[in-house]
């Protein structure tokens, strides 16, 4: 894979929480353009290493590499202005703030107020069901919907890379697949996304490269619907029906 296909180079991360290591040794490529899913059990790092993408660990060693700039040292809103954002699972939302004000939060540092307006009403056509809730407290919404808006307001600071927590915890079943088709629609509008997440399967039917997370280590790697066929990880991460 050459230089300029890369989006993150995460070399050798060794990070975690305080004087805690949680990931070890890890070594991820996020090709650009494309969807990388971290899938893995509970407790297996794989919310670690995205927080360590976007600064939020301490790092004992190793580097991250985005579009060829060493980024291990910047700090969060460093990374957010050269094009990184980062949707948590939980607390990703302003509750007391209106659909409208929660995206408009999320182009704050930016200063082209006339491509907001038009970016914001790009954004409601990926997710039309906020043009419906344009006035409503995000409080308010159901689980699904406000995910959707951290995405949507994830996507108003311009990324190039989106950091995804698993965006279908606590979501409706019938909820799921429509989260999943607009993930696919942001890729094709040239974003880069790594997915974490604790739907595996999931996560590696829509996926273009997948890493297997367990006890802090990489243990499996490849396409996603390659993993989906490999007797080991099925016997290891999915169990037999």
């Amino acid at each position: 894979m050459s230089g300029d296909s890369v989006a993150i180079d995460a070399r050798g991360i060794t990070a975690g929480y305080g004087k805690a290591i949680i990931i070890e040794d890890i070594n991820i490529t996020i090709e650009k353009g494309k969807i990388t899913a971290i899938v893995g059990p509970n407790g297996s790092g794989k919310s670690t290493f995205l927080k360590t993408i976007f600064g939020l660990t301490r790092l004992f060693s190793g580097q991250i590499i985005c579009d060829g700039r060493d980024i291990s040292r910047l700090p969060p809103e460093e990374r957010n202005r050269i094009g990184i954002s980062y949707v948590p699972q939980v607390d990703n939302v302003f509750p007391s703030l209106t659909v409208m004000e929660n995206l408009e939060m999320g182009a704050y540092a930016r200063r082209d107020k006339q491509e907001v307006k038009r970016d914001i009403e790009g954004i409601m056509g990926i997710f039309p069901i906020l043009m419906e809730r344009v006035k409503q407290k995000a409080g308010t919404l159901s689980g699904g919907e406000r995910q959707m808006l951290a995405i949507a307001r994830a996507l108003m600071s311009k990324p190039r890379v989106l950091l995804l927590d698993e965006p279908v915890a606590a979501v409706a079943p019938k909820v799921v697949s429509k989260i999943f088709s607009r993930i696919g629609e942001i890729v094709a509008r040239g974003i880069t996304v790594i997915l974490v997440e604790q739907h595996a399967r999931r996560a590696l039917e829509v996926c273009d490269m997948g890493y297997v997370m367990s006890s802090g280590h990489v243990v499996m790697r490849g396409p996603g619907r390659r993993l989906l066929s490999d007797e080991k990880f099925i016997e290891a991460f999915l169990g037999r029906r």
